[in-house]
């Protein structure tokens, strides 16, 4: 019975460090120009606006890579979650052309949201020939895509209040299937 609680006690405070640590910093892309348009600055600006000739692919290893909480030199996996291109207007922001969102999260944490636009692969522009496709274009340079990252943070003393809550509800949760089971038998 003892083993039970000291293993509790272990990922309860496993759990803590891991809540516990600094949240990454929005990362840059790489081999991209920073947007400076309203949507991306002064608008919203915990949001940050790329203009890249990088791929999706790229992208999403680029940001999953740079978004990453560290611990003694080893990193703590994160999760990708892919959406419809049509939920950015609600996850990231209204009015916001997407040819893919998704989704890097550290559960329980934090989260960013990696919306990109490739009008040349859009589904939209399919049945169009290749010069009435519209261009990305900032500055006078053409672009494949536009990148627009979005974290989400949560603060910590929610976290550690969510992450002691589960403690006393999984104990509740399991003794109520049990004493269920028993009835049943």
């Amino acid at each position: 019975m003892k083993l039970k609680y000291l293993f509790a006690g272990a990922v309860f405070i496993l759990g803590i460090v891991y809540l516990t640590l600094p949240t990454p910093a929005t990362p840059e892309l790489s081999h991209a120009e920073r947007s400076n348009e309203p949507g991306d600055t002064w608008q919203n600006p915990e949001q940050k606006g790329f203009y890249t000739n990088s791929d999706r692919a790229t992208v999403i290893g680029e940001m999953q890579s740079e978004y990453a909480i560290k611990l003694n030199g080893f990193t703590i996996p994160s999760y990708r979650l892919n959406y419809r291109p049509e939920e950015s207007f609600e996850m990231v922001r209204d009015q916001l052309d997407s040819y893919y969102l998704e989704e890097i999260v550290y559960p329980l944490r934090n989260s960013l949201f990696v919306n990109g636009w490739e009008p040349i692969h859009s589904p939209r522009f399919a049945d169009r020939e290749l010069k009435e496709i519209p261009m990305i274009s900032f500055n006078g340079i053409p672009y494949i895509s536009k990148v627009t990252l979005k974290p989400v943070n949560s603060p910590v003393w929610a976290r550690l209040f969510v992450w002691t809550l589960i403690f006393p509800a999984t104990y509740l949760v399991y003794f109520s299937f049990k004493k269920s089971l028993d009835k049943n038998v």
